[in-house]
């Protein structure tokens, strides 16, 4: 892991710690190796600061697990009721902010974003009328791992809308936004979505929702964190893909990818041996095949070699 991407893992976790008692704070970090002391009353140093020195050397698979459990706890799916739970099998969830006059062009992003290896959340086809429907959108607000809000000219003056993405402003989670209409943009009356990443969908390039999926897809793999779950998703991409040309642009983001977990690897093996678009294409006159398998050489944990008591000679 790079030292850019430990830095908002070690942030995350520090500022989900504070609001807890300092004893239940200390036995998590105990029950992950980490070590810890109970600073004096006379101690100097301050809770944040405290945290932040207990945490920051630990290994990079050691600090995506803790933030993993102390930020995501409350982010947990299976936490949330079966009868509540609004999210699909792939591994990054992100919750599709909009007014009901977007709903089926929001809808048919979500559908492109299921090819990407991406669960979105859509309240108006998600939420089935015998449910709580609050309730449902309060447990996609709390397990999502990013939030786009779809902009329209009267966003701002739903309270359902600006509420949802207050929230996952205060989540700390990464928030874009997408505008239909690049031509009528004023970002004054955005509050403090001005500060987010804008998603301006040209009009050269298409303005409907298969490149908003892609668009969004790329924010995704460049801001979610863990960055785990963003090589998971690639790797899911790379199994549903659906042409060649979108085979060989997952591949340049997965070539570029400085570690890979076995469980991801076996899933980009997978698609090699499932999906044509993968195994037919190739870059520069290699097969995408070959350069999977290289990656696999690369990647892929040594064979254990056996003890002295497994060999038979």
């Amino acid at each position: 892991m790079k030292p850019g991407e430990r830095i908002p893992l070690i942030n995350g976790l520090v500022d989900s710690l504070l609001p807890r008692p300092l004893t239940e704070a200390q036995l998590i970090l105990d029950q992950f190796g980490v070590q810890t002391w109970q600073p004096n009353a006379s101690d100097s140093t301050t809770v944040r600061a405290y945290f932040v020195e207990r945490v920051k050397n630990e290994p990079d698979n050691n600090l995506e697990a803790l933030h993993a459990y102390i930020v995501g706890e409350d982010a947990n799916p299976s936490l949330v009721p079966t009868e509540a739970h609004p999210w699909g099998e792939k591994p990054v969830r992100v919750f599709l902010s909009h007014k009901w006059e977007d709903a089926q062009f929001v809808s048919g992003v979500k559908d492109v974003l299921e090819k990407y290896g991406i669960s979105a959340f859509v309240a108006h086809n998600d939420i089935e009328p015998t449910r709580q429907w609050r309730e449902v959108i309060k447990a996609g607000l709390r397990t999502c791992h990013m939030m786009v809000a779809v902009l329209h000219p009267d966003f701002h003056k739903s309270q359902w809308c600006d509420q949802e993405v207050g929230w996952a402003l205060g989540r700390g989670i990464p928030v874009a936004t997408v505008r239909r209409d690049v031509t009528d943009v004023d970002r004054g009356l955005d509050g403090f979505l001005e500060e987010v990443q804008d998603i301006g969908l040209d009009p050269s390039k298409g303005t409907g929702e298969w490149r908003a999926a892609q668009e969004i897809f790329r924010a995704a793999i460049r801001t979610v964190r863990p960055a785990s779950l963003a090589r998971s998703t690639l790797a899911e991409a790379f199994v549903t893909s659906f042409n060649f040309d979108n085979s060989r642009n997952l591949w340049s983001a997965i070539s570029r990818q400085d570690q890979w977990d076995e469980p991801q690897l076996r899933r980009l093996e997978y698609a090699v041996e499932t999906n044509r678009q993968v195994y037919d294409a190739n870059l520069d006159g290699t097969s995408l095949a070959d350069l999977v398998k290289d990656l696999l050489v690369r990647f892929d944990p040594a064979p254990v070699a056996p003890s002295n008591d497994e060999v038979p000679f």
